[in-house]
C-alpha cells in the first residue's frame, strides 16, 4: 500500500488507496513551515489512528512539495509512522513525460505529477487547470509533451487580497450566490470569486484550444475546483485525486523493478 504525501502551500494531503478504481481516501493538516517534526508526527499520529488507518501496510511511500522545508521534515514523519524512506518526485523524475520547455528544472513537482497523471489517464491534448493557493493551467500534446501554460493568483488568495486591500469590503467564504448580478458586497465578491474564475477557465480554454489549433481534454483539480467546475459552461471533468495518482505513477517509474 502506497503512502502519498503532497506538501502544497495551504495543506498537507496524506492519500492512500481505497480499493476502488482511480479512488483515494484523503487526510488533510494545515501547512505550517516552522512547525516542527515531532509536532507534526503527533499530528499525523493522531490523524491515522482517529480515521482507523493500519499503518503497518504501507510498504512504500513518496513525497511531492512544493515547500522545500518541510520536505525533510515530513520525510522523518514518513520514517517514523512506517519505516520506510520516502521517494522525494523531482523535476529530473521519470514521469512518462517529455519537457518541452526551456527551463525543464524549474517546473513545479505537483505539475510534473498532475500532469503525468493526466497524459496516462486521459485523451490527449489536456488542459489541466490546478486550483490551490495559485491556480496553474498547464498542457500536455498528443506527444506527452509538456508544453507550458500559464499561472495565476488563487481564488481564495484573489478573495484575501481585496479584503486586505480595502476598508470597507468584508471577507466571505467560496461558494456562488444565486445569481451573477448581486445586490450586497458580500454576494457581490461571491460572484467575482466564484463566476469570474468560471470565466476564467472558459476563456483561457478556448485561448489555448485556439494556439492548439485543437480541442482538448478540460480537467480541472486542487482544493478549489469543485466549487467552481460546476460553473463553467465548457464541460470540465473534475478529478480530486489528480496529483497523489500521478506520484503513484511517478513512484512507480523510479522505484520498481
Amino acid at each position: 500500500m502506497l503512502l502519498t504525501i503532497d506538501i502544497g502551500n495551504s495543506n498537507i494531503v496524506f492519500g492512500l488507496p481505497a480499493g476502488e478504481g482511480r479512488a483515494c481516501r484523503l487526510y488533510r493538516l494545515g501547512t505550517v513551515p516552522e512547525r516542527p517534526v515531532e509536532e507534526y508526527f503527533t499530528l499525523a499520529a493522531s490523524l491515522f489512528a482517529r480515521e482507523g488507518v493500519e499503518l503497518g501496510r504501507v510498504d512504500g511511500a513518496v513525497i511531492c512539495s512544493v515547500v522545500p522545508v518541510l520536505v525533510p521534515v515530513l520525510s522523518q514523519v514518513v520514517q517514523r509512522l512506517t519505516g520506510i524512506t520516502p521517494y522525494i518526485v523531482t523535476s529530473r523524475s521519470k514521469s512518462g513525460l517529455t519537457l518541452a520547455i526551456p527551463e525543464g528544472d524549474t517546473l513545479g513537482n505537483d505539475i510534473l505529477a498532475a500532469d503525468a497523471a493526466a497524459a496516462a489517464e486521459y485523451p490527449l491534448p489536456a488542459i489541466i487547470f490546478d486550483m490551490g493557493t495559485a491556480t496553474t493551467v498547464t498542457v500536455v500534446d498528443q506527444q506527452r509533451r509538456y508544453i507550458g501554460g500559464a499561472i495565476l493568483a488563487g481564488v481564495r488568495l484573489g478573495v484575501q487580497a481585496l479584503f486586505s486591500g480595502t476598508a470597507q469590503l468584508p471577507s466571505v467564504s467560496i461558494q456562488a450566490p444565486k445569481q451573477a448580478i448581486c445586490g450586497t458586497a458580500l454576494e457581490s465578491i461571491q460572484s467575482g470569486a466564484v463566476f469570474g474564475a468560471a470565466a476564467m477557465m472558459d476563456g483561457l480554454a478556448e485561448r489555448f484550444e485556439a494556439e492548439l489549433g485543437k480541442k482538448c481534454t478540460l480537467l480541472a483539480t486542487g482544493g478549489l475546483a469543485e466549487c467552481i467546475v460546476p460553473h463553467c459552461r465548457r464541460e470540465f471533468i473534475y478529478d480530486e485525486s489528480l496529483l497523489l495518482r500521478g506520484m503513484e505513477l511517478i513512484y512507480k517509474l523510479n522505484c520498481e523493478k
